[in-house]
């Protein structure tokens, strides 16, 4: 078997190693962080987790791979629908919907922060209610 080295199957390499990095690594860590005598739903989770990853990684790898070579750059149709091809209008559109996306991602960031700092304030109260009552 011949190994392409166009773009794609370059790629599908680097998921493929990162699948068994991954595995090595997790499961190294899961065992020097095992406790012999009491193994918690926690550690077989993990263990079915790093797995799952693995082979979703491996999937992912083999369906890049077979995604063919990138053809080198050349255009696959004469009907392409690129930026460079855009009359004005469909570029007021195209950036229009890109700042509503950019505005909507900015919007969906601060509400995360604000829940996580709001998640934060009740643990360090919780922590600090049980620090005191000692």
């Amino acid at each position: 078997m011949k190994l392409r080295s166009d773009m794609n199957a370059r790629t599908a390499m680097v998921y493929g190693g990162a699948a068994f990095l991954l595995i090595i690594v997790g499961f190294r860590s899961v065992l020097a962080t095992l406790d012999p005598d009491h193994m918690g739903l926690m550690t077989y989770l993990s263990m079915a987790a790093l797995v799952l990853e693995f082979f979703l990684l491996l999937l992912y790898a083999q369906s890049i791979y077979n995604l063919g070579p990138d053809g080198g750059g050349q255009p696959s149709s004469s009907s392409s629908n690129s930026v460079s091809n855009m009359d004005s209008k469909e570029l007021t559109e195209l950036t229009k919907a890109v700042v509503k996306v950019a505005e909507m991602g900015e919007g969906l960031a601060n509400f995360a922060k604000g829940k996580v700092q709001e998640e934060i304030r009740k643990e360090v109260n919780e922590i600090l209610s049980k620090a005191i009552k000692k």
